[in-house]
């Protein structure tokens, strides 16, 4: 199943605009919630409006974030720091993601069933701090559908962590750390 999903996520991203959603309501401080759900008419397009809601917040470091998963569809997700650099945002980008494979890779994700057998992976020191390059995984927390997890941001104050989702990676926001 995560194999078709990120080929899902790339052909999606040509449907730039994302379906019309409901505004959702605001979560609780210091969660993030995903939400959306993918359209097709087949012949004519595709779209998902996979996001991350709020794309941005602040928490204290130390503060602990809740991540779930409210997307309609039933699709995992992760949050996955990256450089801000490296964060696809065009089409291409997006189709090519070249931290999108090493993430999965690092979450041992199974192509054939879906299990992921490490649902944290915590590079360098412990917590979620570690920022990844343009084709290595950060620390990234894996989401399954329907899912509910938290995590401590142990990053020193005044760092601003960028995140995306390797599945979506359209889906993208951050963490500022005060």
């Amino acid at each position: 199943m995560l194999l078709r999903t990120p080929i899902l996520a790339t052909v999606a991203a040509f449907a730039v605009a994302g379906p019309a959603l409901a505004a959702a309501p605001k979560p609780k401080p210091n969660t993030i919630e995903t939400h959306g759900e993918a359209k097709v008419k087949i012949n004519e397009y595709l779209q998902d409006g996979q996001k991350f809601v709020p794309g941005d917040i602040t928490v204290k470091s130390g503060a602990t974030v809740t991540l779930r998963n409210k997307s309609t569809d039933g699709a995992p997700h992760s949050l996955s720091l990256l450089v801000k650099s490296a964060l696809p945002k065009t089409p291409a980008a997006i189709m090519q993601c070249p931290a999108c494979g090493p993430l999965l890779a690092a979450h041992q994700a199974d192509p054939q069933t879906g299990e992921v057998k490490q649902p944290v992976v915590d590079v360098g020191q412990p917590g979620f701090d570690t920022m990844g390059t343009k084709t290595t995984a950060g620390d990234s927390i894996f989401l399954p559908p329907k899912g509910k997890v938290t995590f401590k941001v142990t990053a020193k104050k005044g760092s601003k962590l960028t995140y995306f989702c390797a599945v979506h990676p359209w889906m993208q926001g951050t963490i500022t750390v005060k």
